[in-house]
């Protein structure tokens, strides 16, 4: 299944085989790949070495017949059974290429079922040269360039998870991160993404929050040349690997080619600035190059102008409320919920994952057809929050 929008040189393909589906953004000189994989229902829940070969299977024909170099993957999975689902990535994408085996974040997302593979999300990239980044021997990251722009995707930083204070723990993971942007080409002024996952989200979002928002403050001050608005963001609960109470993925554009790149903070005129409560993210952030204008889209939850939290302990009108918060967003920039090429759904565990599941899909098929997990949101009361990536040609 594949359908297809293209304008001056630009072109948008959706397809879907299977369990994959991918979008393809094609721009001169540069391919782009939005992937997402899940199981399908009939392996079941407890065959997780099932679900993981279907999907890798899947992902690696997929990666050949495309010719794509993997940048950033993130895996939403039971952290029981993390071995047994990397042993079957292993498998099937391991080849002579260092860039074979693409970095990958692996975090407790567990499916709304009780056990297994909820699911996978990848972007890739064919045409570029691309360069694997390295910390401690470890590869951590890709990075790519066009049109003398650097596009620098990070995936599983954390800092030292030994360390006995969540903030301090914080700290270093911030602090690791622009040591390995200023050595890859890039600063944290140059990022426009991230993607943070926290254990116990609830218990310490509160001693995060202003941990982030100083570091912020510090890295952008020491590059005046950068943004001064901070990045789109997801923070979300999810239990990690080896203890870590705080993980991080993101993307970054520096370089002198980044003068070209119109990258600009999308305000939602339905809720005020995350920052201006003390949350260091921005709602959205647009960044259009070549033809094609691609949305972040930050967690985004049943939260009005206020910063209130809104229709509690109503599911459906949470659901209800987040998704008029996304379209409001989208709107600023000339789009809709149907222009979704990746998307996550999270929702607290014991509600119900179906009726989220139809009322997301009454609204939107493409924001539909995303990863489905069970994680809290930063606030107690909040049942449900989206996340994703939309993208359009531009005019």
């Amino acid at each position: 299944m594949s359908d297809c929008s293209e304008t001056d040189g630009a072109s948008i393909t959706r397809h879907k085989e299977g369990p994959i589906a991918w979008v393809t953004v094609s721009r001169p000189g540069l391919r782009e790949f939005y992937v997402t994989c899940t199981p399908h229902d009939t392996i079941g829940t407890n065959d997780v070495t099932a679900q993981s070969r279907e999907v890798y299977h899947a992902l690696a024909s997929w990666s050949g017949e495309c010719q794509a170099i993997g940048i950033q993957e993130r895996i939403f999975g039971s952290l029981a059974h993390r071995e047994a689902i990397l042993a079957e990535r292993e498998a099937f994408l391991f080849g002579e290429s260092d860039l074979r085996l693409w970095p990958a974040t692996f975090v407790q997302g567990a499916p709304c079922d009780p056990d297994g593979l909820a699911g996978l999300h990848l972007y890739g990239v064919a045409g570029p040269r691309c360069s694997p980044i390295h910390h401690d021997q470890h590869l951590c990251g890709v990075a790519f360039e066009h049109h003398d722009a650097r596009h620098v995707y990070l995936t599983g930083l954390c800092g030292p998870p030994t360390m006995a204070n969540r903030p301090e723990e914080a700290k270093a993971m911030f602090a690791r991160t622009q040591e390995i942007l200023l050595a890859s080409g890039a600063s944290y002024a140059d990022v426009v993404r991230t993607w943070i996952y926290l254990a116990d989200i609830i218990d310490w979002y509160h001693e995060f929050n202003p941990v982030r928002s100083t570091l912020y403050a510090q890295f952008q001050a020491m590059d005046p040349t950068g943004s001064a608005w901070p990045p789109a963001s997801t923070g979300i609960e999810a239990q990690l690997p080896a203890g870590a109470c705080c993980l991080m993925d993101l993307f970054a554009l520096g370089g002198p080619g980044r003068k070209e790149v119109s990258v600009e903070p999308v305000h939602n005129p339905r809720q005020s600035e995350a920052y201006s409560y003390g949350s260091g993210f921005s709602r959205g952030m647009a960044v259009t190059f070549d033809g094609v204008e691609t949305v972040y889209v930050s967690g985004t939850a049943a939260i009005n102008e206020k910063g209130q939290s809104v229709c509690i302990d109503d599911l459906s009108g949470q659901v209800s409320y987040t998704l008029d918060n996304i379209a409001s967003l989208l709107n600023t920039r000339y789009m809709t919920l149907d222009d979704f090429v990746s998307s996550t759904i999270f929702i607290k565990q014991g509600y119900d994952t179906e009726l989220v599941r139809e009322f997301i899909d009454d609204r939107s098929g493409c924001l539909a057809n995303g990863v489905y997990v069970t994680a809290d949101v930063c606030r107690p009361e909040l049942l449900c929050e989206i996340d994703g990536i939309a993208v359009r040609a531009s005019d």
